[in-house]
């Protein structure tokens, strides 16, 4: 600010910026203190050139002069040490006579460092004999009188800034202040030293013992202090400041001026005293929303963000707690005593991480932040059904959220908020959705794109639902392959009900009829389109519950799946199905008895089709024990499945006609699974625990 206010009303007056903290641990302070100076003496206005070459030689030999002098002293005391560490050596080892070769060694080294040692000091010694030949016979006096006739020559002074003196070691703190002294009364030079001033004043008293002010005060002619700033305007500093991180669409759409104000004025104001606090802070800020930006969005909540980052930088053991608990801060509903009260107490301990002066702004934070555990805080009580506004909002209660937070950046198991625009946008377009999907599919991320589409279904519009349902039943089959755990909802109900609910914004007679039958004609689908059918076909397990469709359209529907399966009967693709015996036991339950009969009849017949008809019997289970941390996987067949497609005896002599040699993986394991099933209908024993005595 000096600086500025002088360049803008006194732009005749030189300035030199020296900081010394840049140049700490460094043999050359005053060298270095010099040729800034000698720079800024060449600008001044001396005369000719030759005139400012003349005074800069000066000032340098002058410097070369100061300079040998220290190393001198340096060198001597470094010397004496030497010399008195041999001699303390050479007296005890005369003590130990049996030890030749251990005292050979330690003089081998003393020597070493007794001839570096010299070796310094000689330097230090060339450099003052040096610098005193180059200055004749005048003493150090005169020659600083003549520099300083050069200096006082100069129409306009120059000002020595140097800032950063409360970050130096106490040794360095002394040696740049006894630089000042030792050049403070050349003409024309004005110190203007800034510091933190109790920090230097405790430097100076470690270092010589003496009272900091005291010293200070025979070299400081006009100590200042700088005015506090108000509150208020630290505050508006930082409100600019972040608007101009707000700067985005995709970012400032997620920017809640209330929850902001809330936050701000419960807990948040009271870490941003100075600007030195807002300067800090917006630096790593500006960092962290870069790298939570990609492709024009923003992969998580900005005020959730700007709190976090205060308490990652103010209260770093509360940060890292929340990093180390995310099933307690996400967690969707208030556990059953005593788990209850395990939970308040670890959030309690949380708090007493922090700052002492400042847990209750900590309190009211992580209420903000999480809004799941605010019944632990005596708070409101959220039902899980927040969650998915939650994570909406991609806040860091949210459990799909939370890691992106402490990793700053979205893993590959999940979509970015870039990939998860795209597929919204294109929910009109079939073409563009379907090509999305294909291509998330390709990087293992089909499921997510269902989950999210599945999460932001309520903002599809009416004219979008015909496309939408088209492109989701054309790549949902692929879904139907991937391999769920015990826990997990079965994908074909997750998509049943993804389209069942976009249907259901659809209203009119028979507009919901239409969009599906549409949808199920032209999709190049087909088990997952089946299984909806079969899905909505289903009697309900509740008496009173409302019909999504008329029953006279639902057989309509039936009838539009059983053509579906017809034409891929007829084109060869049923044969080629993964889930063919799902697919041949709707079929057959529909009515069509007689035409699966046939179909498998004719499918079996042949090697291959034994095999396809296998393969799509196989059920796979998954059983964990009480200490286990992975499931075993297991496979098995039902002889209920195979007997509602084919004779069993049919199937198990024409599966024994089948090369012993040659099977894949998948083919073995599926004969295998068969012969285990032929077995236990021979022993009398129930499929309902096929691995009991497997």
């Amino acid at each position: 600010m000096v600086i500025e206010c002088l360049h803008s009303e006194s732009p005749e007056v030189l300035t030199v910026d020296f900081n010394p903290w840049q140049l700490a641990n460094r043999p050359t302070l005053s060298v270095a203190f010099f040729d800034e100076l000698g720079v800024a003496v060449g600008k001044g206005d001396l005369g000719s050139n030759n005139r400012r070459r003349a005074v800069l030689a000066k000032i340098r030999r002058w410097a070369r002069r100061l300079q040998g002098g220290r190393d001198l002293v340096r060198g001597t005391r470094l010397l004496v040490a030497f010399v008195v560490v041999l001699g303390a050596t050479a007296l005890g080892t005369a003590w130990i006579h049996s030890r030749v070769i251990t005292i050979a060694l330690a003089s081998m080294l003393l020597l070493f460092g007794l001839v570096a040692a010299v070796s310094r000091f000689a330097n230090a010694v060339v450099t003052l004999l040096e610098a005193g030949t180059e200055v004749g016979s005048r003493s150090m006096s005169e020659v600083k009188a003549e520099i300083a006739e050069d200096l006082r020559a100069l129409r306009a002074p120059i000002l020595v800034v140097l800032d950063d003196l409360d970050r130096l070691t106490p040794q360095e703190t002394l040696e740049a202040l006894q630089l000042i002294k030792a050049n403070g009364d050349f003409p024309n030079l004005i110190y203007l030293i800034l510091c933190e001033r109790a920090v230097v004043e405790n430097h100076i008293a470690n270092a010589l013992c003496v009272k900091g002010r005291d010293y200070l005060e025979k070299i400081v002619q006009v100590p200042f202090d700088v005015p506090m700033i108000d509150a208020a305007r630290v505050h508006q500093v930082l409100f600019q400041r972040i608007d101009s991180l707000l700067n985005s669409e995709a970012i400032s759409s997620r920017f809640s001026q209330k929850r902001w104000a809330n936050v701000f004025l419960s807990g948040l104001r009271s870490y941003f005293a100075t600007l030195r606090d807002v300067n800090r802070f917006i630096s790593t800020l500006a960092f962290q929303f870069s790298s939570l930006s990609s492709e024009g969005e923003f992969e998580v909540n900005p005020v959730d963000l700007i709190v976090l980052e205060v308490i990652r930088m103010n209260e770093p053991e509360v940060y890292r707690a929340f990093q180390s608990s995310k099933d307690l801060l996400t967690a969707d509903r208030r556990p059953d005593r005593p788990l209850a009260e395990v939970a308040a107490k670890a959030v309690a301990l949380i708090i007493e991480m922090g700052s002492q002066n400042r847990r209750d702004e900590i309190r009211e934070l992580m209420k903000h932040l999480f809004p799941t555990i605010e019944w632990a805080l005596g708070g409101t009580l959220y039902a899980p059904e927040f969650g998915e506004q939650w994570y909406r909002d991609l806040r860091v209660c949210s459990k799909k959220v939370f890691d992106r937070y402490f990793r700053l950046t979205v893993s590959d198991e999940e979509l970015s908020q870039a990939a998860i625009q795209k597929l919204l946008r294109a929910r009109g377009d079939r073409a563009n959705l379907r090509s999305q999907l294909e291509d998330l599919h390709s990087r293992g991320l089909l499921s997510a794109a269902i989950e999210e589409l599945r999460s932001n279904q309520k903002s599809i519009e009416p004219e979008q639902i015909g496309a939408f349902l088209t492109a989701i039943f054309d790549v949902a089959d692929e879904l139907s392959q991937e391999k769920r755990g015990m826990l997990e909802v079965p994908v074909h109900w997750r998509v049943g009900y993804l389209v069942k609910n976009s249907v259901e914004k659809l209203s009119g007679p028979g507009t919901r009829m239409k969009v599906l039958t549409d949808a199920i004609t032209k999709t190049d689908g087909l088990f997952m389109v089946v299984e909806f059918v079969a899905l909505i076909d289903a009697p309900s397990e509740e008496d009173n519950a409302e019909s999504f469709l008329p029953k006279d359209e639902v057989a309509l529907l039936r009838g539009a799946a059983i053509q579906k399966i017809q034409a891929a009967a007829a084109s060869g693709a049923l044969a080629q199905n993964p889930r063919l015996a799902v697919l041949l036991s709707l079929w057959r339950n529909w009515g069509e008895k007689e035409a699966v009969t046939g179909y498998v009849e004719t499918l079996t017949r042949t090697a291959p089709g034994v095999l396809q008809l296998l393969r799509s019997l196989v059920v796979r289970s998954v059983s964990q024990g009480m200490g286990d941390y992975m499931g075993t996987e297991r496979f098995y067949m039902r002889r209920n499945d195979i007997e509602a497609l084919v004779p069993v005896d049919t199937l198990d002599a024409r599966v024994r006609e089948l090369p012993a040699e040659g099977l894949g993986n998948e083919d073995q394991r599926a004969v295998t699974a068969f012969q285990k099933a032929m077995e236990r209908r021979k022993s009398g024993r129930s499929d309902d625990d096929p691995f009991a005595r497997d």
